[in-house]
C-alpha cells in the first residue's frame, strides 16, 4: 500500500481511540472546544487524502472519518462511541480491499495524456516545420489511452505514448514512464512483455536490407526451422508472410514503438528488421536457395521477438569497446576516441565548464601524436547526446585554427511569448550566435567520425560542425539521428513527455538540422558504407566491427 494511505489508517484509528477522553470531559464541561475534537478525524483525513490523492478503494476510511463528525452535533455518548468504533472498523476494512489489488491506486492514463498533450502543443517549436495537426492527433490517440485505462495496463499506455511520439519524427520527442522505471522488471523483461503484447515473434532470423535493394537474412539461429530449410546469414529473402519485406516492415506491430526516426533514410535502413518480427504463430518466408532457386518455408514462432531484435541491432550498431571519453589504440597508426554521450562528469555539468575535460583529452591526443599516431577515429555510434557547451569545447579541440560558426539561438519575443519572426518574410529571426575557436590539436591529420541513427542531439551537433572540414570524414551505415533542438518537458507524478522547445537556427536562419514535413534531416554523411554480403559476413559470421574496418581501409587508401 501507499505510505500516505497507511498513515491515514493509523491516524484515523489513533484519533478514534483518543476520542474517549473528550467524550468523558464533554460530560463534565459544557464547552465547544471538546466538541471540536470530534472533527479531528475528518480534518486529518482531508489533509492526508489531499496529499496522497483520492482512491475509490480507500472510500470506507473516508466515510468512517466523516462519520465521526456526528459526535460534534450529538451529545449522546453511545452515538459518539459508535461513530468512533465505526471509523476504526472502516479504516481496517480498506486493508483487504487494497492489498494485492491491481486496481488500487491505479493511474489515470487518460488524465495524464490530457495533462501533458496541451503543454507539448503549446511549446513544441517544430509544429509548423513538420506540419503537425494537433486536433487530429488528439482524436486518434485519446481512445488508445482510454483502452489502457480500461485494461489497467501501464504497458498499453507506454505503447500508446511511443506511437504518439513517433508521429513527430523527432528523436527529442520521447516518453518516460516512472512506474515502469521504478518496477523490479529489467528493461529487457519489460520490452519482452511489450513484444508479447504486440504479438511480435521470433522466427529464428532477422532481416536487413542490402544497399542494392535486396533483403537478406541475418542473425540466423542455427537450430531453427529457418536454418533447417536452408536459410543462413546472407540468404536473400523475397517475401515475408505473403508480403514484400517493405510492406511487412510498415505493418509490423513494433513500427513506431521500439525505435524513433527523424530521417526517412534511417527508418528505411531498419525497416526490414521490424518486418522480421511481424507474424502470428507461424510465418511463410520465400527465399533464394544456394542453387539460385526460389523456395518457401513455414517458420514457427519461437517466442518473443525482442531478444533477437535487440541482438541484431546491437551487432550492427556496435561501437568500439571503451569507456566514455576513453581512448583505445587500434593499430600502430590509429587511435580511437570513444564518445558514448556528450557528458563528461557531474562536476563539469554543474559548473558548465569543460576545461578539465579539454585539458585531459588534449594531453591524450598530444601523447598519441608523440608516439607517431596519425589517424584518429571518433566513434559516436549510439551517442545519446548531452551538453551543447561540451560540443563547443570538442570543436575547439579538433577543428582547424580559426573561428567557426556553431549555432544561433532563435530570438525570443517577450511580448508574444514566442520566437520572433521577420514581419516581411515570416522567417525566424536569429538571436545570439555561437562561435568557437579551433585549436587544431590533431595537427591536421586525418579524422574519421563514425555515426549511426542512434547518434542523436549533441552528437548531431558535433557531426554538423565537423563535417566539411578538410581533414574530417563522416562515415556510417546511416547518417546521424537528425534531431538538434533544445528540449523541455511536460510532467505528471508518474511520467514525463520530452519535446523540442528551444529553437536553434543555422547561419542562414533556417532550422538547425531537424527534418520538416519532407522527413529529411539537414545532417548528411560523407561516406555511406554499403550494407552488403561483405558486411553481413564480417558482422554475423566473424564478429568483426565492419565500420571500424572500413575506416581503417579509408585511412590506408588516403594516407
Amino acid at each position: 500500500m501507499e505510505t500516505l494511505d497507511i498513515v491515514l489508517i493509523i491516524v484515523e484509528i489513533a484519533l478514534s481511540l483518543l476520542l474517549i477522553i473528550p467524550m468523558k470531559l464533554s460530560k463534565r464541561f459544557v464547552s465547544t472546544k471538546w466538541r471540536l475534537c470530534f472533527a479531528a478525524p475528518a480534518i486529518a483525513c482531508m489533509i492526508i487524502a489531499g496529499l496522497g490523492g483520492f482512491d475509490k478503494y480507500m472510500l470506507p476510511a473516508y466515510i468512517g472519518a466523516a462519520a465521526t463528525l456526528a459526535g460534534f452535533f450529538s451529545e449522546n455518548t453511545r452515538a459518539r462511541i459508535g461513530t468512533a468504533a465505526a471509523n476504526v472498523v472502516l479504516s481496517l476494512a480498506v486493508l483487504p480491499l487494497c492489498i494485492g489489488n491491481e486496481d488500487y491506486r491505479g493511474r489515470d492514463f487518460t488524465k495524464e495524456f490530457e495533462e501533458m498533450f496541451p503543454v507539448m502543443k503549446k511549446h513544441y517549436v517544430l509544429t509548423e516545420l513538420k506540419g503537425i495537426d494537433w486536433d487530429e492527433l488528439y482524436g486518434r490517440y485519446l481512445p488508445m489511452f482510454e483502452e489502457a485505462d480500461n485494461e489497467r495496463s501501464s504497458l498499453l499506455n507506454y505503447i500508446a505514448w511511443c506511437r504518439f511520439t513517433y508521429e513527430f519524427h523527432d528523436c527529442h520527442v520521447y516518453y518516460s514512464d516512472g512506474e515502469i522505471d521504478k518496477s523490479e522488471k529489467t528493461v529487457n523483461e519489460a520490452m519482452t512483455e511489450i513484444f508479447d503484447i504486440l504479438s511480435a515473434g521470433d522466427y529464428g532470423l532477422s532481416l536487413m536490407g542490402l544497399s542494392d535493394g535486396r533483403t537478406a537474412a541475418v542473425n540466423v539461429d542455427s537450430t531453427s526451422a529457418a536454418a533447417l530449410a536452408g536459410i543462413h546469414n546472407g540468404t536473400i529473402i523475397t517475401s515475408w508472410n505473403g508480403m514484400t519485406v517493405e510492406e511487412a516492415g510498415i505493418t509490423s506491430p513494433v513500427n513506431g514503438v521500439v525505435m524513433n526516426f527523424a530521417d526517412k533514410d534511417n527508418e528505411a535502413f531498419w525497416l526490414p528488421l521490424q518486418a522480421s518480427v511481424n507474424g502470428g504463430e507461424s510465418v511463410t518466408v520465400t527465399f533464394i536457395d544456394d542453387e539460385g532457386k526460389e523456395k518457401s518455408a513455414e517458420l514457427s514462432r519461437m517466442g518473443s521477438g525482442y531478444s533477437r531484435y535487440y541482438d541484431t541491432y546491437h551487432i550492427i550498431s556496435q561501437g568500439v569497446e571503451a569507456e566514455n571519453f576513453g581512448f583505445r589504440e587500434i593499430n600502430e597508426d590509429t587511435v580511437c576516441f570513444r564518445l558514448k554521450s556528450m557528458s563528461y562528469d557531474s562536476f563539469s555539468a554543474r559548473k558548465e565548464s569543460y576545461a578539465n575535460m579539454k585539458y585531459e583529452v588534449t594531453a591524450e591526443l598530444k601523447k598519441y601524436l608523440a608516439e607517431g599516431k596519425k589517424n584518429l577515429i571518433i566513434d559516436m555510434r549510439d551517442n545519446g547526446g548531452g551538453s551543447g557547451l561540451l560540443v563547443e569545447t570538442l570543436g575547439e579541440i579538433f577543428a582547424p585554427e580559426g573561428t567557426h560558426f556553431y549555432v544561433a539561438d532563435g530570438k525570443w519575443d517577450d511580448k508574444t511569448h514566442s520566437y520572433a519572426r521577420d514581419p516581411e518574410t515570416g522567417e525566424y529571426m536569429k538571436g545570439d550566435e555561437h562561435y568557437f575557436s579551433g585549436e587544431n590539436t590533431w595537427q591536421g591529420n586525418q579524422i574519421i567520425i563514425l555515426v549511426n541513427s542512434g547518434s542523436v542531439s549533441a552528437a548531431d551537433h558535433f557531426t554538423m560542425i565537423m563535417r566539411g572540414m578538410e581533414n574530417v570524414t563522416v562515415m556510417g551505415f546511416t547518417e546521424s539521428a537528425g534531431s538538434a533542438q533544445g528540449i523541455g518537458a511536460a510532467q505528471t507524478d508518474n511520467a514525463m513527455l520530452s519535446f523540442s522547445n528551444c529553437l536553434m537556427l543555422d547561419k542562414n536562419g533556417d532550422i538547425f538540422i531537424d527534418s520538416g514535413a519532407d522527413y529529411e534531416s539537414g545532417n548528411d554523411i560523407d561516406i555511406r558504407v554499403s550494407f552488403d554480403e561483405e558486411a553481413i559476413k564480417a558482422l554475423f559470421e566473424n564478429g568483426e566491427d565492419h565500420l571500424l574496418n572500413k575506416a581503417l581501409e579509408h585511412f590506408n587508401e588516403n594516407g
